[in-house]
């Protein structure tokens, strides 16, 4: 039995060695250097306008700034003056009793991005004393940590600190030989383009749903967008391209709401006019199959801007009718967690 005890007793006090030896090694490696409390500033909402053309200063229609939402990731990259790696960190982003977000320190899955539930900590980033430039990007995995760059492909929410506009652009500090020092990140902006569509209950309908496939977008740019991120990020180019792609809002992604359906989709900037694109709305209409064809004509869809329509269902003498209507109201545009 002693025998016993003393075996516990042993392994007990090496648990403990163990324990303050890795507080040792880690409170070695932060040793002359600054703890980073980085501070969000939320990201864009940007009103209705026509977009723009020309680089600016100021992005004329960037008003309104929302949180992001919550349990988002963010990876934050810390550019030291002179060097040529950046330093990284992921941050999940959490709300305290309904009050300001904040940005926990964590492990991201570059695979799926998703958050090692095991390593959410408040241990800051430490660096080094002296001039850097800070960028986030949101959902963090969507950084490539190899080679600095970020591939963007059409149904992708991505947003970031936009190097073209002073509203959104990076933050860059000095940071000084203390113990700790805040750094307010400037708000992000969306990087792709969306379109949202409202489909209402209107006369004579009682019951309104999508079939499996829900609505079709045809005729957005083909492929993937990759962006250098390692000396900042301008905003995708609404350039004319390819447009022989399609892409669906399922089923299972309507957002069904009082008396009217919702589905909405991120992008890639496109100028579409030399072309067309080909909306396709597969609905139930009291229960019958029923399906709707539009055409978008000259239209050109520029990255951070959401390209709203209405659709109000109608059943008259046995004949069912769709209004179709492009609106200028906005609503939030969210990077997906």
């Amino acid at each position: 039995m002693k025998s016993i005890y003393k075996v516990v007793f042993l392994f007990i006090l090496a648990a403990v060695s163990l324990t303050a030896c890795e507080q040792d090694e880690a409170q070695e490696s932060r040793e002359g250097k600054v703890a980073i409390i980085p501070q969000l500033a939320g990201m864009y909402v940007v009103t209705p306008g026509n977009g723009t053309k020309t680089r600016a200063a100021n992005h004329e229609h960037l008003s309104t700034i929302i949180n992001l939402p919550e349990g988002a990731t963010l990876r934050l990259i810390a550019q030291k003056n002179g060097e040529t790696s950046p330093t990284i960190q992921d941050y999940v982003v959490r709300t305290s009793g309904g009050g300001s977000q904040s940005l926990y320190p964590c492990t991201i899955d570059d695979a799926t991005g998703e958050v090692d539930p095991d390593s959410e900590s408040k241990d800051p980033l430490y660096l080094t004393s002296g001039d850097y430039t800070f960028r986030a990007v949101s959902p963090a995995h969507k950084f490539n940590k190899t080679n600095s760059t970020i591939t963007i492909g059409n149904g992708e929410s991505v947003v970031a600190n936009n190097s073209k506009w002073t509203q959104t652009e990076p933050t860059s500090i000095n940071v000084a030989a203390t113990a700790s020092q805040v750094v307010l990140l400037k708000p992000m902006m969306q990087l792709t383009a969306r379109m949202t569509f409202t489909i209402a209950e209107g006369a004579g309908v009682s019951a309104l749903s999508v079939m499996q496939d829900g609505i079709e977008i045809d005729g957005i740019r083909e492929g993937t967008v990759e962006l250098d991120y390692s000396t900042g990020l301008d905003s995708i180019a609404a350039i004319i391209a390819n447009n022989n792609e399609r892409i669906y809002i399922k089923e299972k992604d309507i957002i069904v709401q009082d008396k009217s359906i919702r589905g909405e989709v991120c992008l890639l900037p496109i100028d579409n006019r030399p072309y067309h694109m080909t909306i396709i709305l597969n609905l139930l209409v009291n229960g019958v199959p029923t399906q709707f064809t539009y055409s978008i004509v000259d239209k050109i869809l520029y990255a951070g801007y959401s390209y709203d329509y209405i659709v109000t269902v109608n059943v008259k003498d046995h004949i069912t009718v769709a209004n179709w209507q492009e609106t200028s109201w906005s609503t939030i545009v969210s990077p997906q967690p």
